[in-house]
């Protein structure tokens, strides 16, 4: 054989290796082995007898069925109409499928009727039904090849149908992506169960699935590795997405009674042709791209989708996707949309979309009314799409764009069985799992917020709404993200509680004061007795795995020196207030337990870290120090600083206080979830060297700029609101000290939001790197002032949250 033919052979192989690369990669799967070509044939078998050539007959028994249960209703005396509130210990189902079920008293003992009650394209998933009681003990995920007998992975791939329970209330964060194999129901009912701070559920190549009751929330992209996805078999993944739930090349699934936010990607995404599902009675929140059906235009199977999405509510802090829908079938039904920043329904590639008896209260802006949005298309193209609205209510001045032929319309709204109105939305969809908020809020047309706690953001959800707050308070450990994730400060160490707010002897510390705490060998949660302002007299330099928690107390650090974290690690500052912070004159001071020595005069910051790792300061205030709020130098690393709000300063952030010091190129940074207020100057932050990630900040104001750097930092901007000053000199975010864009490194963004003429000037390798970008989805700017919210100290009480 010539060389030529064998250098072809050799090229065909290779570009067959790639597509078959591809393909697995699409659907995390690392080695698409004869294991998954044998369970994806299965389930293009059950795709195929899912399908309904007839979707609208499936329509119009769902509405037919709604409409059966208002008459009981109204023949019992009540109705759907009124603004009804149960009465302590009594029981309303407000829609058929919650009517098969809810109210009965013995519901516990029969939990399985549950899988009689599905209804819309999911109709007749069993789920577990045929196969035993799982009863999960364990909250943990820590072995993913051979996972413990107990816990959630172990009961999902048993090959054998499984109606999966819980035995307490519990949290469980997934390492990786969670795959279920067929005829399972996870069943959450009874118990608050979370699916949060790791990652999500994977639904693919399987059939007759049900979830039920599950708390999904902060999920992350999984690294990928080995996973085992079944009681015979583990094989290789790539990187999940960080979807809460994703399905994929799956059929006869309902996911209901469920609550989603803040996942990485989606919160549910349906693709590859998968059909036969109903999403109902959920409830979503805090997120962007909400429902993805179908994800690519040019996979053409997708046009036998087919999905419901029947009983949810759209809530606060949602942008768009509800659903997106791509080819198939949509029927959206008698959903309560209350909340969107941008549409509420869009499509592409010719979906048929139904909308019946939804309600759609439009948001305040005036290039948001429209709840319809075609993706990539021209009007010429859309116009035959099928896009019917019937029944719906629009408030405040929603309103939904219909397409189609007319005499194709016309036709098939003379053949629906019209759904309940969309005035009786809120009332249908009453009975949601939704994380306390007040059902009254949702009977009203207008926004307000009810909530006595309100989540913004997955740190302060992993801790912040908890009524037992502070006698949990090392929970909080649990919850640093960025790149001080991991830090758990003084947990594992006894509480120590600051009852004295003196610091009259930096040599030998009084017990009982803050320094006295910090000094100590061991790990320590320093909390506060009371309420007390704190006038250091010379720097506070603290020791390895300490927290100071002024949560519950209001603690300010003022007209004095600040705090030193130098070559230690470990360490968690929360909720303190620093303002007016002064130079140290130097002097003897003691630095641990068995040394004091000399310490030159310092510099007059907030918080100077130098040469330390694993240092996260959350839900602090800071403001007029003399030098800086925070310097990090001396290859400080893996820091967070998040939930912050800082206000009149010259130079706020400094990281990396020399160009010239090589070793900060290993310095990591993230800046998450803070208010840059009023009067701040520059410098927010100012990086030298290493990473900084800056992400989902509230930017309202500078005077000369925002951000700044030099040649050999790379600087990550995502979902930040950057609002410029008046000065038409004072428009870019960005300031490069001189240095040439060309060789100022990597400087990119993504989602950010720029408002009254502010710009971001990106540079470097990242910005022509899309793939990377993905990686490093961000909510989007739009959302930061929701997200940081709450920045700064927390007004926290026993026994309420905060």
């Amino acid at each position: 054989m010539n060389r030529t033919a064998m250098a072809s052979m050799n090229n065909q192989g290779l570009l067959l290796l790639m597509c078959l690369c591809f393909s697995a990669a699409m659907a995390n799967i690392g080695e698409y082995d004869e294991y998954w070509r044998q369970r994806e044939a299965q389930a293009r078998k059950f795709l195929g007898e899912t399908y309904h050539p007839e979707p609208f007959n499936v329509t119009n028994e769902f509405n037919m069925q709604v409409h059966r249960m208002a008459e009981e209703l109204n023949k019992t005396g009540r109705s759907l109409r009124e603004d009804q509130h149960n009465d302590e210990g009594s029981c309303q189902y407000t829609n058929p499928m919650d009517a098969c079920w809810r109210c009965q008293p013995n519901w516990e003992e029969n939990r399985k009727r549950l899988a009689d009650c599905s209804m819309g394209f999911a109709k007749g998933v069993t789920g577990g039904k045929a196969g035993e009681y799982y009863v999960v003990t364990d909250d943990t995920d820590d072995d993913l090849l051979n996972p413990k007998p107990g816990t959630l992975r172990y009961a999902v791939i048993q090959p054998e149908p499984l109606w999966i329970i819980f035995d307490r209330p519990m949290t469980i964060s997934l390492q990786q992506e969670l795959i279920i194999t067929s005829d399972k129901t996870i069943d959450a009912r009874g118990h608050h169960i979370h699916i949060a701070n790791g990652s999500g559920i994977t639904i693919q190549f399987v059939q007759n699935i049900i979830i039920h009751g599950l708390h999904i929330h902060d999920t992350l992209p999984g690294s990928g590795g080995m996973i085992r996805d079944s009681t015979t078999h583990y094989g290789f993944r790539t990187q999940s997405d960080g979807d809460c739930i994703s399905i994929f090349g799956s059929s006869k699934i309902w996911i209901d009674h469920c609550s989603f936010s803040r996942g990485s990607d989606g919160l549910v995404d349906i693709i590859q042709g998968s059909t036969g599902i109903t999403i109902s009675n959920n409830h979503m929140t805090h997120h962007n791209d909400v429902f993805l059906f179908g994800a690519t235009n040019d996979y053409v199977e997708d046009k036998k989708m087919q999905i419901t999405v029947a009983f949810n509510h759209f809530g606060k802090g949602l942008v768009q996707r509800m659903p997106r829908c791509r080819f198939g079938f949509f029927h959206v039904v008698n959903n309560d949309y209350t909340h969107w920043i941008m549409y509420a329904i869009g499509g592409s590639q010719n979906p048929t979309i139904v909308s019946h008896g939804n309600r759609f209260i439009a948001p305040e802006s005036e290039r948001s009314k429209e709840v319809t949005k075609r993706v990539d298309a021209s009007e010429s193209e859309w116009r035959s799409w099928t896009w019917i609205s019937q029944g719906d209510e629009f408030v405040n001045g929603a309103f939904f764009t219909q397409s189609g032929a007319k005499e194709i319309v016309d036709a098939r709204r003379n053949f629906f069985i019209p759904a309940r109105p969309g005035a009786e939305v809120a009332a249908l969809t009453r009975m949601l799992e939704n994380e306390g908020m007040s059902n009254s809020r949702r009977m009203l047309t207008t926004r307000k917020h009810y909530s006595s706690c309100e989540i913004t953001n997955p740190m302060d959800a992993c801790w912040r709404c908890h009524h037992n707050w502070a006698s949990h308070r090392t929970q909080l450990a649990k919850c640093a993200l960025g790149f001080a994730k991991g830090t758990t400060g003084g947990a594992g160490g006894r509480m120590y509680v600051v009852t004295d707010p003196s610091d009259d002897d930096v040599v030998n510390p009084k017990p009982g004061t803050l320094r006295h705490a910090v000094i100590q060998d061991k790990p320590l949660w320093i909390t506060f007795k009371k309420c007390m302002t704190i006038r250091l007299k010379q720097e506070l330099i603290m020791n390895s795995d300490k927290t100071i928690d002024g949560r519950g107390a209001k603690v300010v650090i003022e007209h004095g020196p600040g705090i030193t974290i130098h070559y230690v690690n470990n360490i968690i500052i929360q909720g303190i207030e620093f303002r007016n912070i002064v130079t140290g004159p130097g002097g003897l001071i003691r630095d641990s337990v068995k040394h004091y020595g000399y310490r030159n005069v310092s510099h007059g910051n907030a918080i100077s870290i130098y040469g330390s790792q694993r240092v996260w300061i959350d839900h602090c205030s800071f403001a007029n120090c003399f030098h800086k709020f925070i310097e990090i130098q001396d290859a400080a690393t893996a820091i967070t600083i998040s939930n912050c709000r800082m206000d009149s300063q010259d130079e706020a952030f400094v990281f990396g206080a020399q160009d010239e010091y090589e070793l900060d190129e290993m310095m990591q940074v993230t800046i998450a979830y803070n208010h840059f207020g009023e009067k701040l100057v520059k410098n927010m932050p100012r990086c030298s060297n290493g990473f900084c990630h800056v992400v989902n900040n509230d930017y309202t104001g500078w005077k000369d700029y925002a951000i700044t750097g030099r040649a050999n930092v790379t600087i990550m901007s995502q979902g930040n609101r950057y609002t410029a000053p008046d000065d038409p000199k004072a428009k870019e975010i960005t300031n490069r000290k001189g240095v040439p864009i060309i060789k100022s490194g990597t400087w990119a963004q993504e989602k950010d939001i720029h408002l009254n003429g502010a710009f971001f000037e990106p540079s470097g390798r990242l910005l022509h790197n899309p793939h990377k970008q993905r990686k490093l989805r961000a909510m989007p700017g739009i959302m930061a002032a929701l997200m940081t919210r709450h920045a700064g100290p927390l007004k926290c009480l026993p026994k309420k949250p905060c």
